[in-house]
């Protein structure tokens, strides 16, 4: 008997739809979607455009160096650290 009345429990569970609880959020406008023609981010069309980098000579020659100079550095600080390790 009890038996029977678990099986009828498993099913029932089974069968009943799951509940998903709505969630509400607090808003004052409406929710803003990107449409066919419209960007789904509101400055994607200028976000990528290198080519309106103002002072472009400048900004790739400064991150260049940088890149230069820190990925010439982080091996000779490897080094002094790894010395300065095994000395004492």
């Amino acid at each position: 008997m009890s038996s029977a009345l678990l099986n009828l429990a498993r099913r029932a569970v089974a069968q009943a739809p799951a509940r998903v609880a709505a969630r509400r959020g607090v808003s004052t406008s409406a929710p803003k979607f990107g449409g066919a023609d419209e960007p789904a981010y509101i400055h994607a069309e200028k976000m990528y455009d290198v080519g309106a980098t103002k002072a472009r000579p400048l900004v790739f020659g400064v991150a260049t160096a940088a890149v230069v100079l820190i990925g010439g550095y982080i091996p000779v600080y490897a080094c002094q650290f790894q010395n300065r390790k095994a000395s004492g």
